[in-house]
């Protein structure tokens, strides 16, 4: 597995990195000058990424590696120079790629675990998937949120399924999640109000039973996701209102 770049548009995808064989690169994310990404790896019998994460010029080029080993997520700082991560403990945590200093924001309740986290657009506050519990017969998981010191935790969208993969609208209004059940055969987007808690389903017309993976665009305009087709995975655009839904790969 390597990572592509394809214009909004659709068309030819271009290829940005070349892995060794057996090793998956994935969880792509823009740095904010656009001309660099962030990418994490693993191996191909692990669940979880095992790797490290990468920088590489959005072009294509020599990866740079930034660590930590065995890290998973996806969001950058405004100013590029912090990463928030999960931890191997299911924490999130803020790694500074100047000076490699690692610190734990989040402190998920015995037993439970977070998952992937993203600041706000301003940078004061972070959202995640929480309260997910490995040991319970039915997956099922919130989506919190704290200050970007990792005080004032809350839920923001209590969940009776499993809930994560956060992305914020431009304006910090609303964030978009991915909401699995019946043993994650089955996923949809969801937009949440931040502020009255009301949340929205948004891909009941995509006509795919596997939808995940948000991301919003910065002019606020798309959601970009993934859809299980009957060839594998695709990625797909739609407002964020669900309407105008189609497939770019």
């Amino acid at each position: 597995m390597d990572i592509y770049v394809v214009s909004i548009d659709g068309g030819a995808a271009r290829r940005i990195t070349s892995g060794a064989r057996g090793v998956l690169s994935m969880a792509p994310a823009w740095f904010p000058d656009g001309a660099h990404l962030l990418y994490t790896t693993t191996d191909a019998t692990s669940m979880y990424p095992s790797g490290a994460f990468y920088e590489i010029p959005s072009g294509g080029g020599k990866a740079r590696s930034v660590g930590p080993p065995g890290a998973r997520g996806r969001s950058i700082s405004l100013d590029g120079s912090k990463v928030l991560y999960l931890t191997q403990s299911w924490e999130v945590a803020e790694l500074d790629l100047d000076t490699g200093v690692q610190t734990v924001l989040s402190h998920p309740a015995p037993g439970t675990w977070d998952t992937e986290a993203t600041w706000s657009p301003d940078g004061k506050s972070i959202a995640f998937g929480c309260d997910y519990s490995p040991s319970a017969k039915v997956a099922r998981s919130d989506i919190c949120v704290m200050n970007a010191d990792g005080s004032a935790r809350r839920i923001v969208f209590s969940r009776s399924d499993a809930a994560e993969w956060v992305t914020w609208s431009p304006d910090g209004k609303f964030i978009a999640f991915q909401a699995d059940s019946k043993d994650f055969t089955v996923g949809s987007i969801v937009v949440g109000d931040v502020e009255s808690g009301r949340t929205v389903e948004i891909s009941v017309a995509t006509g795919f039973a596997l939808n995940e993976t948000p991301a919003w665009s910065p002019d606020s305009r798309w959601i970009a996701f993934q859809v299980k087709t009957e060839d594998g995975y695709r990625i797909a655009l739609m407002h964020p209102d669900g309407s105008n839904f189609h497939q770019i790969t």
